[in-house]
């Protein structure tokens, strides 16, 4: 039977001047049952990039739950486990206009990490055209973000986000004191795992802290297990240990008092 698992990082963000960063979630989907655009249509052209799916595949994402925040400006995440191909597919784009008056850049093309690489790391340009609020609360492409006036893309990674075939990938973020607003997860990378189930070792985000995209608030990430759209938390390995301790305790208590 095809395995899911949903292992997250909750991260208490940092503040940037005078504004507020909230909660950031990062999570693995495992063994997924398709690829992460399987099923999801073309949004302006744009499509999502997944090649990964089946037993000994993951899926990472990232949502950004911070009432008054505006989405992911950058990231940095490394997985813990054997994974010996990683596909790095969150948004980037070299666009024009009609008018032949860029090349822009768009998404995250700074600093991006390659394919292989752990930590996965990538952020949006200073210099980019424009700077994209939104991403790991909202669903968008790249045609709406620049405008809708480019006449040519070079995507790399997914030109849309937002929508995925992998469930809980949206909804009202609920877990350890989420907002609950509506929100859509982004699509980091994929890859492969050999051995135990990969885990996120470690994760920092820096996400927009006004509409303008002109201020940003940093964000270190600590190891809390569990996808931000579902209801109790998940036991960790060392509490379900517990809890089988204290069973075993349970029935010797019974066969002594028998």
């Amino acid at each position: 039977m095809v395995r899911r698992t949903f292992l997250a990082i909750l991260a208490v963000l940092g503040l940037a001047a005078t504004a507020s960063a909230g909660p950031m979630y990062v999570y693995l989907v495992t063994d997924p049952a398709t690829t992460a655009g399987t099923g999801i249509a073309a949004s302006n052209g744009m499509n999502v990039a997944s090649s990964r799916f089946g037993v000994g595949t993951w899926h990472l994402y990232a949502v950004d739950d911070g009432a008054g925040d505006f989405g992911i400006r950058s990231y940095s995440v490394t997985l813990v486990g054997t994974v010996p191909a990683i596909n790095h597919r969150s948004p980037s784009d070299s666009w024009d206009t009609a008018a032949n008056d860029g090349p822009f850049g768009a998404g995250f093309n700074d600093l991006r990490s390659a394919s292989n690489i752990n930590p996965i790391v990538a952020g949006q340009g200073l210099a980019n055209v424009p700077l994209i609020t939104g991403f790991g609360q909202t669903a968008s492409d790249f045609p709406t973000k620049e405008g809708g006036t480019s006449a040519t893309h070079n995507v790399v990674g997914s030109g849309q986000w937002g929508n995925y075939a992998d469930p809980l990938t949206q909804g009202l973020a609920t877990q350890f004191g989420g907002s609950g607003l509506q929100r859509n997860a982004l699509f980091l990378a994929e890859g492969t795992y050999t051995g135990a189930i990969p885990t996120v070792g470690a994760a920092s985000m820096v996400v927009w802290t006004n509409a303008n995209a002109t201020q940003s608030g940093f964000s270190t990430a600590y190891g809390l297990n569990q996808n931000p759209f579902i209801g109790a938390p998940v036991p960790e390995p060392a509490t379900l240990a517990l809890l089988g301790l204290a069973m075993v305790g349970g029935l010797g208590l019974r066969r002594r008092r028998a």
